[in-house]
């Protein structure tokens, strides 16, 4: 049984670049149909997360400090916090007819939500069922020098798989701009979901070594959510470095890119997901 390393402060830099080929594979998968083995195969058909498969793999060898910390301290304290007595679900700002009194608003385009752009959904009472968590992070980043020198775009991805431990999806042009040199099917960056394991790693990281040492990092300015529970911030290519798994290996990028971070939560509202957020430790301004 092979064992899987998972990342952590004590651990050198090797182990902590994940391993996988950037360059993707010419030869074909075959498919094979698992109905028709012999009986002598028939260990195949065990799934992969059984423990009685030749494919199976350990994923969890130690327990989650940032998921423990939440669900034993946080989890309480936002409840306490949050809680309102009495209160009701606030009906969400969609888009609205015109009406149906004439003829000539039956096919008109809806109305904006009134005194807002942009539709937000019903904001409901927050009970011991729905308190507020972080679902996701996703993790961005385009070079624009990778549309003169299309190699940088490798090296893009590469350095968003070693900060982040996840395999980056690779990101195309989607209309032509003459401007940026952009061209529609250019491949510009890299993209990275994560979940689970590798999303509390990559905030614990965050919090307690790379924002700290950044000097003119004053916070997260409180205007960047999108009124639906998403906070959004940016990071630059100087702050890249401050990374452990970037910092003793930065020889081997020949330009650091900067980062997009989408942390993505159940809160109904901006509000929710700033209390949220700070209680990990993310400052605000």
């Amino acid at each position: 049984m092979s064992r899987v390393i998972i990342r952590q402060f004590s651990q050198t830099g090797i182990h902590l670049r994940p391993g996988y080929s950037t360059v993707h594979p010419v030869h074909h998968l075959v498919k094979v149909k698992k109905a028709n083995l012999k009986p002598g195969l028939s260990e195949l058909l065990i799934p992969n997360d059984d423990i009685t498969s030749v494919k199976y793999r350990p994923t969890e060898i130690d327990q989650d400090r940032l998921y423990e910390h939440y669900r034993h301290t946080l989890k309480p304290d936002l409840m306490l916090n949050l809680y309102k007595h009495d209160s009701e679900t606030i009906p969400a700002n969609t888009k609205q007819s015109w009406g149906v009194d004439s003829p000539y608003k039956l096919y008109r385009p809806l109305k904006k939500p009134l005194g807002s752009i942009r539709t937000r959904a019903s904001i409901k009472p927050v009970t011991d069922r729905n308190i507020p968590e972080i679902t996701g992070v996703t993790v961005h980043s385009f070079n624009k020098k990778a549309l003169v020198e299309p190699w940088l775009d490798i090296t893009t991805r590469l350095q968003v798989a070693t900060i982040t431990n996840v395999k980056p999806k690779q990101l195309f042009a989607k209309t032509n701009l003459v401007q940026w040199k952009l061209r529609k099917g250019k491949p510009v960056g890299g993209k990275v979901d994560l979940v689970g394991r590798d999303m509390n790693q990559f905030l614990t990281t965050l919090v307690e070594l790379v924002l700290p040492r950044i000097r003119t990092f004053k916070g997260i300015k409180s205007t960047s959510g999108d009124k639906k529970g998403n906070i959004t911030f940016g990071l630059d290519n100087e702050d890249i470095q401050f990374f452990p798994e970037i910092e003793a290996f930065q020889d081997l990028y020949p330009n650091m890119n900067g980062l997009h971070v989408t942390i993505k939560t159940s809160a109904s509202n901006d509000e929710e997901a700033r209390t949220l957020l700070s209680a990990y430790g993310f400052p605000f301004t």
